[in-house]
């Protein structure tokens, strides 16, 4: 990657490079040690983040990995441009996708909704850059996250996807997989709104400046990360979806879609019932304070 500020989007064709999305690792030789395998979810169909899948993604002309969100039996959520390659705002004709679920199986969607605001990664904005897929023979019995919060500059958010990890020392050094769930953790830093569209970012923080949450917690996205998840204890508050920088190192940018505005499309496309912020705010306050407790016994 030649620029700082080169704009990247999660889908990676698997033909040519076998990329897909990434929980990076902090330094490889920085303490305390970390590592790409050391942010496997181990715990498989037991898991807490049992929810979140791999997208495996077919579009005639070739073949791609994703990331998404199960919130019911029914319906999954996952990057709009997932679904639309041409960058049009529309779903791609001839488009099949299988939601992979270590230790469940996998699952074929059955239809797609993309955004009505969504017009096409950068095309001209990143806002709004949402899909729901539909699964008519429902997914297994999950542990599905917590819907109608919204996220905040200053929250500790948990990343999580499937895929392509390595180190911020110097990038990536994995290949892909549709059974490796990643987990880590960053601070969000800013929000950029377009209308009422919530655009969120963050930085990699090299653990040798003091900055971040050091190695072992502090972590970013990579090519093919689309679709993945964000959350703030258990509540569902984001959507991963692009980077910015030179390829998973320190110093890099990760971003994507905020939830905040997106309930009322997400409620009345599924038929869920979701929650208005403040019935879920108290769960939210507890949860972040078990997972800031949870880091501060981690760190050295």
């Amino acid at each position: 990657m030649a620029g700082k500020n080169i704009l990247i989007y999660g889908l990676v064709l698997l033909c040519v490079s076998q990329n897909a999305h990434a929980i990076l690792a902090g330094g490889e030789f920085d303490l305390p040690s970390d590592s790409p395998s050391g942010r496997v979810d181990p715990f498989g169909a037991s898991s807490s983040y049992n929810f979140v899948g791999a997208l495996e993604i077919s579009t005639g002309s070739g073949n791609y990995f994703g990331s998404a969100s199960a919130l019911s039996p029914h319906w999954v959520l996952t990057a709009g441009h997932n679904v639309d390659f041409n960058d049009d705002g529309e779903v791609d004709d001839g488009l099949s996708v299988n939601f992979h679920l270590p230790g469940f199986g996998s699952y074929a969607a059955s239809s797609y909704s993309i955004h009505p605001d969504f017009t096409g990664f950068s095309n001209p904005s990143i806002h709004h850059d949402l899909s729901l897929l539909y699964f008519l023979d429902p997914l297994p019995s999950l542990l599905f996250p917590t819907l109608g919060n919204s996220l905040s500059v200053g929250d500790t958010a948990t990343l999580i996807g499937y895929g392509r990890s390595g180190y911020g020392s110097y990038g990536y050094t994995t290949s892909a997989s549709l059974t490796d769930r990643r987990v880590g953790y960053n601070v969000i830093d800013e929000f950029e709104t377009s209308g009422d569209g919530r655009v969120y970012r963050y930085d990699f923080d090299d653990p040798n400046t003091g900055d971040g949450l050091g190695n072992i917690l502090e972590t970013i996205i990579g090519p093919g990360d689309s679709g993945g998840t964000l959350l703030v204890g258990n509540s569902l508050v984001g959507v991963n979806t692009f980077t910015e920088g030179y390829g998973g190192r320190f110093g890099d940018i990760g971003g994507g879609v905020a939830l905040n505005n997106e309930w009322n499309w997400i409620g009345s496309t599924t038929g869920l019932a979701v929650p208005e912020p403040s019935s879920v705010l108290l769960f939210l306050l507890g949860a972040s304070a078990l997972i800031l407790r949870r880091h501060a016994k981690s760190q050295p």
